[in-house]
């Protein structure tokens, strides 16, 4: 029985700044499992103006030898799912600790209706990430904007912002798909009335786990040519393969997809045999894919395999507890 593992990187999402790893949903390729267990959050509730701790001063830094020009996503304009972060990515450069508060006071994010939410800094492969995040998804039908004010502020010694930016876009319906790899099954919700239960085929438990825990759609590729030899396998092995598959939507920057897997039909619903991807039916695929946006929720349970990676392998935020995320905050919660 053929194996099917989802290869290629869309420019789209190398937009995003996320690092680049070796493609495959295997969760041996994890760089480092994320921490702290799935925190399950259900949409935000609009929420009330809550006090905000004074930022300082950000230095700024005129004339600085080094500029950089940071990475945001969403693009301006897009409409997304209710999992998707605010991401900020100064690509392979450290950010001073010691700066980062008076860069959080810098970054204001509004919202309609009034949603508190807060930022997080974290390091993936030499880049700093800095992502924003209610503490549960977004309210569907949420307008956020980003005014971050950032031009000739300080990094690091020696290293400023290019110039400030906004953003604006638009959360859409609440898109929440839970799969259940024991179950082999999907369920998908959307504003909170269960659609449809998919039957669906994971990761090959004994070789190539599906990765565990709360996921986003990063991208929606379509048609994605799969190559087991970009992951080492050749095409004559027993694992191997070569071929197109369609309706794909990428969850990991590593490979993970949701796609159509019209080789492993006898599979849906009763065995997972994939290399790490969500595999379902065509007429599923095309349905799912009809309705879904980059941002949509893609949560995992039931594998045995290595938890979601928080940051560095696309959007984990979400595997953080609120009290977890707010750790990694400089300023703590922001009204919004």
């Amino acid at each position: 029985m053929r194996l099917s593992r989802c290869i290629g990187l869309s420019a789209a999402l190398a937009l995003t700044g996320l690092a680049v790893t070796g493609c495959g949903g295997g969760a041996e390729a994890e760089e480092r499992p994320g921490s702290g267990k799935p925190s399950s959050p259900s949409s935000s509730a609009p929420s009330a103006a809550v006090p905000e701790k004074p930022a300082p001063p950000a230095v700024e830094l005129p004339g600085a030898a080094r500029v950089v020009r940071p990475e945001i996503a969403p693009a301006n304009g897009e409409k997304v799912g209710v999992g998707q972060p605010v991401a900020i990515v100064f690509k392979q450069q450290k950010v001073s600790p010691d700066l980062r508060a008076g860069i959080e006071g810098r970054l204001k994010v509004r919202t309609s209706p009034k949603t508190a939410g807060a930022w997080h800094w974290a390091e993936s492969k030499g880049d700093t990430l800095l992502h924003f995040r209610p503490e549960k998804y977004w309210p569907a039908g949420t307008e956020v904007s980003l005014d971050a004010r950032l031009g000739k502020v300080e990094l690091a010694p020696g290293t400023a912002v290019d110039r400030d930016r906004k953003i604006n876009f638009t959360i859409g319906a609440a898109m929440i798909n839970t799969v259940d790899l024991k179950a082999h099954r999907m369920t998908v919700v959307r504003d909170g009335k269960t659609l449809r239960s998919i039957p669906v085929s994971g990761g090959d438990e004994k070789k190539f786990r599906t990765r565990d825990g709360i996921k986003t759609i990063l991208a929606k590729e379509g048609r994605v040519v799969m190559d087991s030899r970009s992951i080492g396998i050749p095409r004559n092995h027993p694992d191997g393969f070569y071929g197109s598959y369609d309706y794909s939507m990428r969850e990991t920057v590593s490979g993970e997809y949701v796609h159509a897997a019209p080789d492993n039909a006898e599979s849906f619903g009763k065995e997972n045999v994939s290399h790490g991807c969500i595999g379902m039916s065509t007429a599923d695929a095309k349905w799912l894919y009809g309705l879904s946006l980059k941002g949509d929720v893609v949560q995992v349970t039931g594998s045995s395999g290595k938890p979601m990676d928080t940051f560095g392998n696309g959007y984990g935020d979400w595997n953080l507890s609120w009290e977890q995320w707010l750790k990694g905050s400089a300023l703590g919660v922001r009204t919004g």
